[in-house]
């Protein structure tokens, strides 16, 4: 079967309350806009194996977990590709991404 399992890594010891699991978190995928500054709270690491290996099955997972750590938004990292099983033909997708709060002036 497939699989997802995500979990957040604390960059820092200031800790926020946590928001609802499903909160409106925001995606980046393309860098930070310009003159918007924040503040990192960690990193989400987030794998998914067989069918549930691609992106849009790893993301609700991530979310929840950036939610769960008070975060506003996900800067989306790095994801690579590999395959695992005894003819190597089950495929796991691994994405990292940094959790952020945005800073108020």
């Amino acid at each position: 079967g497939g699989c997802v399992n995500a979990t957040f890594i604390p960059t820092q010891s200031s800790v926020y309350p946590p928001k609802s699991m499903y909160c409106e978190i925001e995606i980046i995928s393309t860098g930070v806009p310009e003159g918007k500054s924040y503040e990192e709270l960690g990193i989400v690491e987030a794998e998914g194996s067989a069918w549930k290996s691609d992106l849009e099955d790893v993301l609700p997972k991530m979310m929840e977990e950036g939610c769960l750590a008070g975060g506003d938004a996900l800067i989306l990292q790095s994801s690579d590709m590999y395959s695992v099983g005894e003819d190597s033909t089950i495929p796991v997708q691994r994405i990292s991404a940094t959790v952020i709060r945005w800073m108020t002036e």
